[in-house]
Parts: structure tokens; C-alpha cells; sequence
């Protein structure tokens, strides 16, 4: 059995379009049986109603008949911790939550399995994404920082194809890509829905290849990948924002080939979340964790001679 929460961006839908759209390896019509066929609970009663809506932080256990859920990364290491938050160093082959084809293969599941306590993701980060995030011990105490999130700095490095600017800054608001095959693909553009802030610092290069650190200054869906492929950076191994949107997508149909590597440039997408500062109000002392460079993106740098 698989236990999730609602979160806030769900709240309000019926519950079979909930479960299929955060977790889209089964159609609504699929999920639609399995709620019929009882393997579906809402806040501990068998639910048997597709119609019934979910609310902010119900939660839903789900027993599958048979499902093989793709293989993760699962050598994260806890490098901070106190009574309220800990931070994690995230490898670059794990979802933070259950979502999408992964249910029980995730950092929270995987934490919650061998504490026996509950934990809150702070922020995000992408599956691929490796490096420093922050979880809370308690909704409250996620909440607390997430009400403050002014007070948050998060720093990223990336490694990206060309050479950058010494330092520079994209203040582009982003939304839904337009003209994509690629659905739930963003882009930045005048207009757009979504105002998002990211500076950059240039490193080092070589060879037509750069190394950069990002900070958040707010914090979108993909910000930093989307503002990088709007400078004409694409971070390498980003197989939705390269270049060629036939990468994701034979990716989608082929899984992680050699050929699909090769054409990325790298296994995943070269971003790490190497720094998170926070405020913590229960200790009254601003905290800050950082999280070293992992082995494959350093093998990566030094390849390319950064």
C-alpha cells in the first residue's frame, strides 16, 4: 500500500481526475476502476465514488495489483539535521514525491520507510535534478518557512553548452510553451503568466562549454532550464530543453538509450542544487547547508576541461 497527499494545486478535483493527473501512468478511466475496485482510500475509508472531490492534504492510499515502477537512485545522504528540518542531498536519478509513474520509488516514501515519521518538501526539486533540499518534520514547520520565502536562497550549479557572460540576469516571466510537442514543457516570454527572476555567474569554460552558478530569486516550474535555454544556454543533458525536442521525446517512447545520451550530451540533466540558506524561527538563526559537486557532474566538468 502507497500513501500520498493532496497538494494544494489538486485541491478541488474529483478524485479519479486527481490520481490521473498526478499520477499519469494510469488513464482516468483506469483509475476509474481501481477506485470501483476498492483498491483506492481517502483519509482511511475505502472510496469507492469517483466522483467524490479531494481536498489540500487528504490522503490517499492506494494498493496496485502489479506494478514495476522504474529504477532509482536511492544513495542520498542526510546532511543536516535538527528537531524541525532536515536537508538532503539529493542524487539525480530520484523524485522528491510520488508522482507521475513513481509511487513508492521516492525520496519522501523512502525517508517516511525508515523513520516511521512523516516529511514535507519545502521546495522542489526535478528527478534529475541532484543536490541540497529541504524537507520539514512537520507541515507547520514547512509551512513556516514556505510563508517566509523571501527569506530562502537557493544556489545551482549547471553545466551548459556555449559560453556565457561574466554575470548576468534573466527577468523573463514564464508559462506553458507554445508551439511545442511537449506538453507540459514551459518557456519564457513577454506575457507569460509566471514573473520568474534567476542571476547567473559564469564560473569557468572551455571549449565552447560553461560551468555557472544560478540563484533563485523566485522559484517556477524549471525556472532555471527554461531561463537557460532562453539565453541560449541549454544546460547539457536537458533532453526537454536542448535544442532537438525529438531527444525528449524519442526518450519518452526508447527510455534512457546510449543513443539518447549521446544526443543529450550527458545521462541527465548537468543542474545541482549545491546551497540552501533558511531561515529557521524555531532556533531564531538563519541556517545554511551545502551540498558538494556529486561524481558524475564533476567527471562531466572535468571532461570538458572546466
Amino acid at each position: 500500500m502507497i500513501e500520498s497527499a493532496v497538494p494544494a494545486e489538486f485541491a478541488g478535483l474529483r478524485l479519479d481526475l486527481y490520481l490521473s493527473k498526478r499520477f499519469s501512468y494510469l488513464s482516468r478511466t483506469a483509475w476509474q476502476r481501481e477506485i470501483e475496485s476498492g483498491r483506492v482510500i481517502l483519509n482511511g475509508l475505502v472510496m469507492l465514488n469517483v466522483k467524490k472531490h479531494v481536498i489540500e492534504g487528504d490522503r490517499v492510499l492506494y494498493t496496485p495489483q502489479s506494478y514495476e515502477e522504474p529504477e532509482v537512485d536511492f544513495n542520498y545522504s542526510v546532511i543536516f539535521e535538527n528537531d524541525n528540518y532536515i536537508v538532503v542531498n539529493k542524487t539525480g536519478n530520484l523524485p522528491v514525491h510520488p508522482s507521475g509513474v513513481f509511487f513508492k520509488n521516492t525520496l519522501v516514501i523512502s525517508l517516511e520507510e525508515k523513520s516511521g515519521k512523516k516529511f514535507y518538501p519545502v521546495h522542489r526539486l526535478d528527478r534529475e535534478t541532484s543536490g541540497a533540499i529541504l524537507l520539514g518534520k512537520s507541515a507547520e514547520a514547512a509551512s513556516s518557512v514556505q510563508k517566509n520565502f523571501s527569506s530562502i536562497s537557493k544556489e545551482y550549479i549547471a553545466v551548459v553548452r556555449g559560453v556565457t557572460e561574466e554575470s548576468f540576469s534573466i527577468d523573463i516571466p514564464v508559462g506553458p510553451a507554445r508551439n511545442s510537442l511537449i506538453m507540459k514543457k514551459r518557456e519564457a516570454y513577454p506575457g507569460a503568466g509566471e514573473s520568474a527572476l534567476t542571476h547567473f555567474a559564469l564560473l569557468s569554460s572551455s571549449g565552447g562549454y560553461s560551468l555557472v552558478k544560478a540563484v533563485l530569486v523566485t522559484g517556477r516550474t524549471h525556472q532555471i532550464r527554461v531561463h537557460l535555454k532562453y539565453a541560449g544556454h541549454p544546460i547539457v543533458g536537458d533532453k526537454m530543453y536542448s535544442d532537438d525536442e525529438t531527444i525528449y521525446l524519442d526518450y519518452v517512447v526508447k527510455g534512457l538509450t546510449s543513443e539518447i545520451i549521446s544526443r543529450a550530451g550527458f545521462h541527465r540533466c548537468a543542474l545541482h542544487s549545491s546551497c540552501i540558506v533558511f531561515y529557521d524561527d524555531y532556533e531564531k538563526r538563519e541556517i545554511s547547508v551545502t551540498a558538494p559537486l556529486p561524481e558524475d557532474m564533476s567527471s562531466l566538468a572535468a571532461d570538458l576541461g572546466l
